[in-house]
């Protein structure tokens, strides 16, 4: 039922939500009628009974009090043959009958009572049976008048919504969607429903080639002093052409998390930038000093890090490592330049761990920021104007400590 419905034309489907939310509403009127008339006409029937009991109560006190039963029998029969009443009785105070006219059988009987009262108390008590029938025959016809002329009203609306649905919105839709049509578009599934068409159509074309792709600009943090730390993965050289690819894959796995570890500590971005070389990025302000001083406590992670590992497996963890500084960024998509700029520091990095030296080199850049001239101690080296990271500060080097820690656990509960 639902696939024809979302199969069915634009007008149709509109057609049919309006008139079942008519026909809904109607029936609602419908119901709040027939409860509204029910409580009146039982309002009605009540006022009208007691007036009748009370009537003919009058009537046979009386007699009730002279004891004169025959005289009530045909004041009942009189009451009866004057009144809509079908059935009308007298009982004394214990509930004996002394009186009774006329017979009530069938549905719809409703009774009433009334006292019968002689010099201000009750003598006995006065029963009335009506038949409210054709009252509820008149009430159910009404409401049947009523639930057809819903029906019709909903009918009406039916045709109406249809018509105003094909002319103000399917006539359209159609319109665009033959005017998006390609050469092949005979091959869209056949529908009804002008907005599946008009999809179809749309899949259709080759939106990719007609959506051209535009740069969002410089960006501000390619333009900053940049901070890069480079790892050469010595040992993944050698191990290429030796483990099979599960193995490779585990390895440089590891070496991922413990690079990536480290980096999250100091707000790194890592990128590899050649077949065994990776990048980390430090640029801007940051509580763990400046870009420079980050890439080196990085890097003394980094190193700390692999150490710990290689004493619990079988297969070497050596990198080399050197940090440089850049006036620029790595770039993005959307800006080349400043990725084509860091090009040659990223080269001379390269080159400098390619020799494969085996502590972490800080290049004359690097040793010019304040931090790293502050934080740590450095020693000349054989390597150009580089040097060599020998330690931290004290608190330094606690905290660093510490984060060694934290990464050794993590990778401990990482499979």
């Amino acid at each position: 039922m639902n696939k024809r419905f979302s199969d069915s034309s634009l007008s149709q489907q509109l057609a049919l939500i309006a008139a079942t939310g008519c026909l809904l509403i109607s029936l609602a009127l419908v119901a709040l009628a027939a409860t509204s008339s029910q409580h009146m006409q039982e309002s009605q029937q009540a006022v009208f009974g007691n007036a009748l009991a009370q009537q003919i109560a009058r009537r046979i006190s009386a007699a009730l009090e002279t004891g004169d039963l025959l005289s009530i029998a045909a004041s009942l029969h009189r009451f009866l043959e004057t009144s809509s009443a079908a059935e009308v009785a007298i009982f004394d105070v214990e509930g004996r009958a002394l009186g009774q006219a006329g017979s009530a059988e069938g549905d719809y009987l409703q009774q009433y009572r009334s006292p019968v009262r002689v010099d201000n108390n009750i003598a006995g008590e006065v029963v009335i049976t009506i038949s409210t029938a054709a009252a509820e025959t008149a009430r159910l016809r009404f409401l049947l008048s009523l639930l057809g002329l819903a029906v019709l009203l909903s009918l009406a609306v039916y045709g109406a919504a249809r018509q105003l649905g094909q002319r103000l919105l399917g006539n359209r839709l159609q319109q665009q969607a033959r005017t998006i049509a390609l050469e092949d578009s005979a091959a869209a599934p056949a529908t009804a429903n002008e907005l599946q068409l008009l999809q179809s159509r749309i899949d259709a074309l080759p939106m990719d080639l007609l959506r051209a792709r535009s740069g969002s600009g410089p960006r501000e943090e390619n333009y900053r002093d940049t901070a890069v730390l480079y790892l050469h993965l010595v040992s993944l050289v050698d191990y290429v052409d030796t483990l099979d690819e599960q193995s490779l894959h585990r390895y440089t796995d590891r070496l991922h998390q413990v690079v990536y570890a480290a980096a999250g500590f100091y707000g790194g971005q890592l990128q590899v930038v050649r077949q065994f070389g990776l990048a980390v990025y430090f640029s801007g302000d940051s509580s763990g000093g400046s870009a420079a001083f980050r890439a080196a406590s990085c890097a003394w992670l980094v190193q700390a890090v692999c150490g710990e590992l290689e004493k619990q497996m079988s297969r070497s963890l050596t990198v080399a490592m050197a940090v440089s500084c850049s006036e620029l960024g790595r770039g993005d998509e959307t800006d080349i330049y400043p990725g084509l700029y860091i090009q040659s520091t990223l080269d001379e990095l390269q080159t400098l761990c390619s020799s494969k030296p085996p502590q972490i080199m800080l290049s004359p850049s690097a040793c010019e920021d304040i931090d790293v001239s502050s934080r740590l101690e450095h020693r000349p080296s054989e390597l150009g104007d580089y040097v060599i990271l020998e330690q931290f500060a004290g608190s330094w080097d606690d905290l660093l400590e510490r984060q060694l820690r934290l990464i050794l656990k993590r990778l401990r509960d990482t499979p």
